[in-house]
């Protein structure tokens, strides 16, 4: 098993992999082992939330979006699964701001985001009213939806593995004032120590386990490789291809040290074909593609029967 983390300037850069698999002395019922352990830092693991628009005037059509915001963990794939179930078929761009993370799970959030055939924007949202944080906030009663709030360009960044969620999108745009980065992978092998308390019964003079319990987990050394490994370089390059996004992303995260990290500029975003079109998250949430003919697919009417699902 492979967990493989990404994280921007002024975050750990890790990834966690295979390690050498350590000897086993049994003694009576307790037997050691060996697991892998990953700990992401680089602030909160990623969230996702419906938010309605809160721009005046668009009411009672206004535009909606999912907002996914924060590090990019191994359960991130299952909560955005678990969050487009509750909206059925809607189709909703979803707006990212991350300083990367799991890169196993950026590629599966990626592939989601693709089978759902949604579209992505860098940018940040600004909730108005209920918090995600608040719990039981009635702030927003009555006006169609639990968040509210303003998608925005200016400080929304996507570095490290965020770029390859958002290769996921049918659609990708990504604003002058938001940043796009990457750089090169750090590896770190980690050594786990895992003791078990075996019960066992002997059967016709075989061993029959009856069951296993793990006593306790030790950290017992690690060691850093400063590179992405052939096997990782092929992975990536393989996904990227199947994206349609140009190779050239992973040629530059592989000249750029993994202290650092290199700003893709626009045109340069166009050239890789990572985005499809230059601008910012207002080209997927602001009021007036509700007001085309047909309206965009994440345009809602907000009717009296909304304040009975709230």
């Amino acid at each position: 098993m492979r967990y493989t983390y990404l994280f921007g300037t002024a975050y750990l850069k890790v990834v966690v992999s295979r390690f050498a698999v350590m000897a086993c002395l049994l003694l009576g019922l307790l037997a050691c082992g060996s697991a892998v352990q990953a700990s992401p830092v680089g602030g909160p693991d990623m969230q996702f939330f419906v938010v309605r628009s809160g721009q005046p005037g668009c009411e009672p059509t206004c535009p909606e979006w999912i907002s996914a915001e924060g590090a990019i963990a191994r359960e991130s794939p299952a909560r955005l699964k678990k969050l487009l179930k509750t909206i059925g078929e809607r189709r909703l761009p979803i707006v990212v701001t991350s300083p990367g993370g799991d890169v196993d799970a950026a590629l599966a959030l990626g592939r989601l985001i693709r089978e759902q055939k949604l579209e992505v924007a860098v940018g940040k949202t600004r909730f108005i009213g209920c918090q995600p944080e608040q719990k039981d906030c009635r702030e927003n009663d009555g006006k169609g939806a639990r968040y509210i709030g303003v998608a925005y360009s200016a400080g929304a960044y996507c570095a490290s593995a965020c770029p390859l969620m958002l290769a996921g999108g049918t659609r990708r745009v990504v604003g002058q004032w938001a940043y796009l980065g990457v750089h090169q992978v750090t590896t770190v092998y980690v050594k786990i120590m895992t003791r078990y308390r075996e019960q066992y019964r002997v059967v016709n003079g075989k061993k029959k386990v009856t069951s296993k319990k793990v006593v306790s987990r030790k950290n017992v050394g690690s060691h850093k490789r400063y590179e992405m490994t052939k096997a990782m370089e092929r992975q990536l390059a393989a996904y990227l291809s199947e994206m349609g996004v140009g190779r050239s992303v992973v040629d530059l995260m592989k000249v750029t040290p993994a202290s650092d990290m290199r700003k893709i500029e626009p045109v340069a975003m166009m050239d890789m074909k990572l985005i499809t079109q230059l601008g910012g998250v207002e080209l997927l949430t602001t009021a007036d593609i509700c007001r085309t003919v047909p309206a965009a697919a994440n345009c809602r009417v907000f009717v009296m029967s909304d304040l009975k699902r709230q």
